[in-house]
């Protein structure tokens, strides 16, 4: 039985933690492509005509990993693990940082998916 099948039991509603831990997990899914397209993209830019192209391309992806970096380090120097993991009551601080690093995390899944699909 996963999450989704107990919230729909209980009625309870997803908290702003899962969506943001879900928005992290869909983000990290993708981080094996993205390393992938590095690797690729590096070897076209070594024999093509048109190397800048792929050469932004692998900067583009650069980034957006970077950014994904930046943010789990940020994300987890602001909570504890018990607080991302097991559902542990934010403070009201807490929760106001929590919808910063929400908007953030959307920002971090776009430019990602960004980075992919140009590459």
């Amino acid at each position: 039985m996963n999450i989704n099948s107990i919230r729909a039991q209980t009625g309870t509603e997803k908290t702003t933690m899962e969506e943001v831990m879900a928005s992290h997990d869909t983000v990290m899914d993708e981080m094996p492509k993205l390393v992938q397209l590095i690797g690729k993209l590096e070897t076209k830019a070594k024999t093509s005509n048109n190397k800048q192209k792929y050469l932004n391309a692998i900067a583009d992806l650069k980034s957006a990993n970077k950014s994904m970096m930046d943010w789990m380090a940020g994300f987890g120097g602001r909570f504890e693990a018990d607080e991302m993991m097991k559902g542990k009551k934010l403070s009201e601080e807490k929760q106001k940082l929590l919808l910063e690093e929400k908007k953030k995390i959307v920002i971090v899944k776009e430019e990602i998916a960004s980075s992919i699909s140009q590459a």
